[in-house]
């Protein structure tokens, strides 16, 4: 029964991630699909480009609280019922990969970014706030949220070793995923780095040319 329980805790943190809500809100406002738009993602960066910073800002909140939501009570689980602590690392995985590959949306969702710091926010907050803080250097520098968002996760699990020890637990389990995935999810920013034409802050899209 306890097992059951974090069976259903995974399965929940996944439909949770479904609910993309740079989807959501250009749908609600626009009446439009995001991913038509821009870099066709459905995530915070896209809606800064395609809406703006008013709607940018509430989407990128309201993807990041589901990270968080799905870790809090993951713990909740794990401190009544005794769970396991990969069952947390568990429903981390679960609701980025609810994020980024949405069963209710075609398995086309976002890149993960927003929900990934809800997620370790809630799970270490130093650990995320040192990692915030490599990936906001390169903003400062580079202008690319893109850029941002790779180098800010992939300081994740070598801030987690530096911070809680050299050893394989569910945390440093969690972040290496999110590292690996959020590098996979942005695979054609990266060529589009090193290539020179990848989009900088300030740069939009009309959303009324298709």
């Amino acid at each position: 029964m306890i097992v059951l329980y974090g069976v259903l805790l995974v399965v929940a943190s996944y439909f949770i991630g479904n609910l993309d809500f740079a989807y959501i809100v250009v749908k609600a406002v626009r009446h439009e699909d995001v991913r038509n738009y821009g870099s066709g993602n459905a995530g915070t960066t896209n809606v800064l480009r395609t809406m703006g910073l008013k709607y940018a800002i509430p989407v990128f909140l309201l993807d990041a609280l589901k990270g968080t939501v799905c870790i809090l009570a993951a713990r909740f689980l794990v401190g009544t019922f005794g769970l396991s602590d990969y069952f947390i690392a568990a429903a981390g995985i679960a609701v980025i990969a609810g994020h980024n590959w949405p069963v209710c949306l075609g398995f086309r969702g976002g890149k993960g970014t927003a929900t990934s710091i809800g997620v370790f926010l809630a799970l270490d907050p130093l650990v995320a706030v040192l990692a915030i803080v490599v990936g906001l250097i390169f903003l400062a520098i580079f202008k690319m949220v893109s850029l941002t968002s790779i180098t800010g996760m992939v300081a994740l699990p070598i801030v987690t070793l530096i911070i809680r020890g050299f050893a394989f637990t569910p945390e440093l389990l969690l972040a290496l995923f999110l590292c690996v995935s959020t590098v996979f999810q942005h695979r054609s920013n990266i060529k589009r780095i090193m290539a020179g034409t990848e989009s900088k802050i300030g740069q939009k899209v009309d959303m009324n040319k298709k």
